[in-house]
């Protein structure tokens, strides 16, 4: 604990005095086998104090002669008895052990110095804690500040911590800084005795309770015209208390704004009504919570609000049909079990085609699979940790025991010895994932040199392997990189997040316990990360740690829904609700195109990619999709000519190495042929058909070209299936496999070319495009490269999936990662809104599944369930829960939270003054310069010395001018006993009680 007292007269200091004479024992020693016969004190005070319940209780005769006084706490205040004995207070002044409150003051001794537990079990129950123990007062003077009133006066509730406009500070004795003492007593120097309103303080014009110094509008009690007065107290026909409810002039969590009308931007002015506009108060509904009732539909709407009462609120959303209203404070306004947001599906007010009338009863009694998923008993429970200094908001799902049960703010080393929150950490024993989220310095100009600096620092810990980016945007509009990694380390996930904290933010704390850690096998580790740039300034990490052998159950969803964008947000943004309900249709068309380097050096890895054909076909087969695959190689550009023998043709495709591309086949067999040396139809073709220069992106453009310049085309698209051609409608997927970049476009006209092929793709006549890459993106593999990175750059702008084949073992994972992105893309069950992905729950019409699935609450399962996709907003199905593609029109629906954006600005200030959050020591606001101002310098009490920097009297080893026997302790500031009372000669022997050397016997 670091003691921090304000009291410019008498601070709070632990003098040890050369000569101290030895207390006397309160009340008969302890039985010998340490029984807890209750007794009175002898020593100032009954055992349970004069002020009630707050002086404690006694379980105990204290005895200076105990051997084991520094595990005991006989009056259960917080202080061990050893400390009671031989902490000696200015004047001589100590503690008793046998009373919780030794000056009578209401607040007991150990609230005043800060403990927050008690070394003796026998005190569980009685024991009061520390509210703040970062402060403290002295338990041997009734008025640590000399105000003339008692710390407990000051602070009325004797928690130890003082409550902002509502208590003064028993430490301060001008706690509003205003010149007038809190109490009736006169500092000289410092101020007058008598402060008329010691806790609010300063002069207040328009009686709205709010001191001019921080009204924005000191003469007029209710600036926005609201009904609501700025300040916390009521103005007799004018306005009723209040907006600004504790008058420290920021707009809190759980306060309205006295600048703005309508603060929520519901539609409903935050007072009561004037002119045409309606108000909360009238309606009932909360002014800070544009969604009372938490159904999906903004109060204003429910309400048939038509135009907004603040014109500044880009997000009120007018009501389609006034004529037609619901509840604002009833979430299902017609009672049939569906919440009124999940009827009026697109939240505009009007029952529109398709959608449920939240006002009748019988249609939604009628909807089963929706009541399933999205009435309010059915939704999903969610955690929301909050840090308001680094603009950081998680939230994460809670299903039974399945939760982040663990939570710790990380600090870092701030100004004037203070700690500045600067992220968080979490851990779920079940899914067996750790994370953490940190606000850091940006390292460069985009979020992927985030993910470099992050990456190397992370290889720094635990050997990185099989690195998988791509690029996207969150859901409030932030760049941002999204990666997974395999870490090395037999560690706990816990033990790792808390290394790698360390590693990137050094001195933070906030480390999670090193209990109940979940050790890693010899696989390691594997990683989820997100990198969001806001601003220039700010930049978010998130990282989520699972071992690999947890991958196959909830764990590998728990660690993903971290990283995937939709688990952050900014301190104020808030939670709506949102239920979707879709009809089921035909599974997709998905033409996947693999654009191959078929150079010599690519041999291994085409191998790769054929060794894992079978799993491609076990994952297109259990999706929601009617997928084939083809081939077209890096020499298809330029092919030598006819007097080869035998001729190299890009004319034609077929399963030679003489032909350039394969045609369209759903074979997996003949696939895995394609990519392996040694078999006749075997792509990298090498020999006389193989090109010196590589062109994998050129080739694909070609074969793709109509009409294609003299070579074999997959263009124009075909209604009936053929071989030889894309189908109509279908959805193209373009892989990229290759180890040199690709070579059309010099450096000179890298960058154009980029946008060229962009320009391209983009306007192919598909449904949708996909594209991925496994390349060399850091240009280390030995072969030609552009710059700019023409195939990364070309990427990139797609947001496609890389992966590198550096390491054969990449291959597999990230095909496998884009093809979950093809089939995202693909899906025509797209929610509404950007859900947070762990709180979506899906029901589906009872046999409505191509197998046995539990439609009432479909699993999240790759292998047999739902997955969803934050990036294109999609819901996947898989396995036995797809929806039969023979049952076209039944019912989905889906229940989740989504994300309120009540943050424009990527870096919002908490208040007015951003710089005046956390003022340090006697400091205060200069709202006109926005700045922390240290006004006063203080003659500071021995043992203690002015410190300017943190405007405070802070501990001075020196003043405490320690005895032999004792040490300074600048966490307590006071003298503590050494080791062996510090060092008894032959024929002593150390009493720790009391820290004296005495004779053997004595």
């Amino acid at each position: 604990m670091r003691l921090r007292l304000r009291n410019p007269s008498v601070l709070l200091v632990a003098l040890v005095l050369a000569a101290c004479p030895r207390p006397s024992t309160p009340g008969e020693s302890a039985d010998d086998d340490g029984g807890s016969s209750t007794a009175s004190s002898s020593s100032g005070g009954s055992s349970s104090g004069s002020s009630g319940t707050d002086a404690g209780t006694v379980v105990d005769r204290p005895d200076p002669g105990r051997t084991d006084n520094a595990t005991r706490d006989s009056d259960c205040d917080g202080l061990s008895d050893a400390d009671e004995y031989g902490t000696v207070w200015p004047g001589g002044a100590r503690t008793d052990p046998g009373d919780a409150d030794t000056d009578d003051d209401g607040v007991p001794d150990g609230v005043e110095v800060g403990r927050t537990s008690s070394v003796d079990t026998r005190c569980a129950g009685r024991f009061t804690a520390d509210a703040d123990p970062g402060t403290a007062t002295d338990p041997t003077r009734a008025d640590t500040d000399g105000d003339g009133l008692t710390d407990g006066a000051e602070d009325a509730n004797h928690d130890g911590s003082y409550a902002r406009t509502v208590e003064t500070d028993p430490r301060n004795p001008d706690s509003d800084g205003d010149g007038q003492c809190d109490g009736p007593t006169t500092i000289t120097g410092v101020c007058t005795g008598g402060d008329p309103t010691p806790a609010i303080g300063g002069s207040d014009q328009d009686h709205d309770g709010l001191p001019d110094p921080v009204d924005a509008a000191p003469t007029d009690p209710d600036a926005d015209g609201d009904g609501l007065c700025d300040g916390p107290s009521t103005v007799a026909g004018t306005c009723s208390a209040g907006e600004d409810a504790d008058a420290d002039g920021f707009v809190d969590a759980n306060e309205t704004d006295p600048a703005r009308v309508d603060t929520d931007c519901d539609g409903l002015v935050d007072g009561v009504a004037f002119g045409a506009f309606r108000g909360e108060q009238d309606v009932g509904t909360a002014p800070r919570n544009p969604d009372s009732d938490g159904d999906g539909l903004p109060d204003g709407l429910e309400a048939g609000v038509t135009v907004a009462p603040d014109p500044s609120c880009t997000s009120f959303v007018a009501d389609a049909d006034p004529g037609s209203t619901t509840q604002p404070v009833q979430s299902d306004s017609d009672g049939d079990g569906v919440p009124d947001g999940a009827e009026d599906s697109n939240h505009n007010g009007r029952v529109d085609p398709g959608e449920l009338n939240p006002a009748l009863a019988a249609d939604g009694q009628a909807e089963a699979t929706t009541k399933e998923a999205c009435a309010l008993e059915k939704l999903v429970s969610v955690d929301r940790e909050y840090n308001g200094e680094p603009d950081l908001q998680v939230v994460t799902a809670v299903r039974g025991n399945d939760a982040f049960v663990e939570q710790s703010t990380v600090t870092v080393p701030g100004a004037g010895g203070a700690r500045t929150p600067a992220g968080q950490l979490g851990f779920n024993p079940v899914a067996g994932v750790a994370y953490l989220v940190v606000n850091r310095a940006p390292g460069g100009g985009a979020p992927d040199a985030d993910e470099t600096a992050v990456r190397n620092t992370l290889n720094g810990i635990g050997a990185i392997s099989t690195p998988i980016t791509y690029e996207f945007t969150t859901w409030d509009g932030y760049p941002a990189v999204h990666a997974t990694y395999e870490m090395a380390g037999a560690v706990g996930v816990k033990a790792r997040v808390n290394a790698v904290l360390a590693a990137l933010l050094p001195g933070a704390d906030g480390q999670l316990s090193a209990l109940g850690d979940i050790t890693a096998g010899s696989n390691g580790l594997h990683v989820e990360a997100e990198y969001v740039r806001r601003s220039a300034q700010t930049a978010v990490t998130v990282l989520a740690f699972i071992p690999q052998d947890r991958l196959t159950g909830t764990g590998r969803f728990a660690a993903a829904d971290l990283a995937d964008g939709s688990a952050l947000g900014q301190y104020a943004d808030a939670l709506g609700v949102q239920c979707d309900r879709f009809t089921t249709s035909a599974y997709a068309a998905l033409e996947i195109l693999w654009a191959v380097d078929n150079s010599a050096s690519m041999s291994d890895e085409q191998g790769a990619v054929a060794a894992g054909a079978q799993a491609m076909r076990q994952k297109l087969d259990g999706a929601t999709v009617d997928w084939r695959t083809a081939v077209v190689d890096s020499g298809f550009y330029n092919p030598r000519g006819t007097a080869d023998t035998p001729a190299c043709t890009n004319q034609s495709c077929g399963d030679t190495t003489e032909h350039q591309c394969r045609e369209w086949t759903r074979d997996m067999d003949r696939f895995s042929a394609w990519f392996t040396r040694g078999q006749a139809s075997w792509v990298g073709a090498g020999g006389h058909c193989n090109q010196a220069r590589e062109e994998v992106i050129r080739s694909a453009q070609l074969i793709l070209s109509d009409p294609a310049q003299g070579t074999a085309t997959f263009m124009p698209p075909v209604t009936t299936e053929n071989p030889l051609r894309l189908r109509q409608g279908a959805n193209l997927v373009l892989i990229i496999l290759g180890d040199a970049d690709d070579q059309y476009y010099d450096n000179a006209g890298a960058a154009a070319g980029i946008t060229a092929y962009e320009t391209f793709f983009r306007a192919l006549p598909v449904s949708s495009l996909t594209v991925g890459g496994i390349t060399c993106p850091d240009g280390s593999c030995g072969e030609a490269q552009r710059t700019p990175h023409v195939v990364t750059g070309f990427l990139n702008r797609f947001g496609g999936v890389q992966g590198s084949l550096k390491n054969l073992a990449s291959i597999a994972p990230t095909v496998n990662a884009i093809l979950d992105a093809a089939l995202a893309n693909v899906s025509p069950y797209q929610l509404s809104r950007a859900a947070v992905s762990s709180t979506i729950k899906v029901a589906m019409d009872p046999s409505s599944t191509v197998g046995p699935c539990n439609w009432v609450d479909v699993p999240r399962s790759r292998d047999s369930g739902f997955d969803y996709d934050s990036r294109t907003r999609n819901l996947l199905f898989f396995g036995n829960c797809r929806p039969d593609p023979n049952q076209p029109g039944k019912r989905v629906a889906v229940s989740y939270r989504y994300w309120v954006d009540l943050t424009p600005d990527a870096d919002p200030p908490p208040g007015p003054c951003q710089a005046c959050s956390q003022c340090p020591g006697l400091s205060i606001c200069d709202l006109s310069a926005c700045a922390c101002s240290c006004t006063q310098a203080l003659t500071c009490s021995a043992g203690y010395a002015w410190n300017a920097a943190a405007c405070d009297c802070m501990c001075d080893a020196r003043g405490l001018d320690c005895p032999p026997t004792h040490h300074a302790d600048l966490s307590l500031c006071a003298c503590t006993c050494k080791p062996d009372c510090g060092g008894c000669d032959t024929a002593g022997i150390c009493q720790a009680s009391l820290c004296e050397c005495v004779a053997p016997g004595g």
